[in-house]
């Protein structure tokens, strides 16, 4: 006979602090004719790694160091200078509702508490998680500067060339490990036993 193997299922990961998503973002640009040679994939990747990356547009947040160019145009020549629709492919960080972040305690006040992303220097998100929202759960007074916390984010807005997405969130509590606890009871229970006679 044979074994019947079970079906694995995979177990639900830990909340992944990936707060970028991956996006094509299409840009006309203009470059003038003088900077124009045998390079111009290189001369357009460096005009958008300095003119789009570790700012918001209007997608969101684009990642230092993200921008890696996926087609462009034929150039067109308008008076000195010239003109090209690049497409390129980037990191974007655009924080939905609901969406949970991992993030790191800078300071806190009486208003409640400004935070940062947890692992992203420079972060491109700064998090206010407001007292007003928290005023009876007591996890939120547990908090101090540099104490790391995930929250669920409430809202967001951004202006474009921002450095950061500013972000209203509420805390999560960290869920209790009841596992020790069920053990214990079955520990200390006694056993029933029946005797034929």
């Amino acid at each position: 006979m044979e074994a019947v193997q079970k079906p694995k299922f995979k177990k639900k990961q830990s909340i992944e602090n990936n707060i970028y998503s991956r996006a094509l973002i299409t840009r006309s640009i203009s470059l003038p004719i003088v900077n124009i040679g045998k390079n111009v994939q290189q001369t357009i990747e460096r005009y958008i790694i300095d003119n789009f990356e570790g700012k918001c547009v209007v997608e969101g947040f684009i990642r230092i160091g993200s921008c890696k160019i996926v087609t462009y145009s034929s150039g067109l020549v308008k008076g000195t200078n010239i003109g090209f629709e690049v497409v390129f492919e980037c990191k974007i960080c655009c924080p939905v509702e609901g969406m949970l972040i991992q993030c790191v305690a800078k300071n806190i006040t009486k208003a409640g508490i400004r935070a940062e992303s947890s692992d992203e220097i420079p972060s491109p998100i700064v998090v206010f998680v407001t007292r007003d929202h928290h005023y009876m759960v007591q996890y939120f007074s547990t908090i101090e500067e540099g104490t790391k916390f995930t929250a669920r984010v409430i809202g967001q807005r951004f202006e474009l060339n921002d450095k950061y997405v500013s972000i209203i969130a509420e805390l999560v509590e960290p869920k209790k490990d009841y596992s020790n606890v069920g053990m214990n009871k079955e520990m200390s229970k006694p056993k029933l036993v029946i005797e034929d006679d």
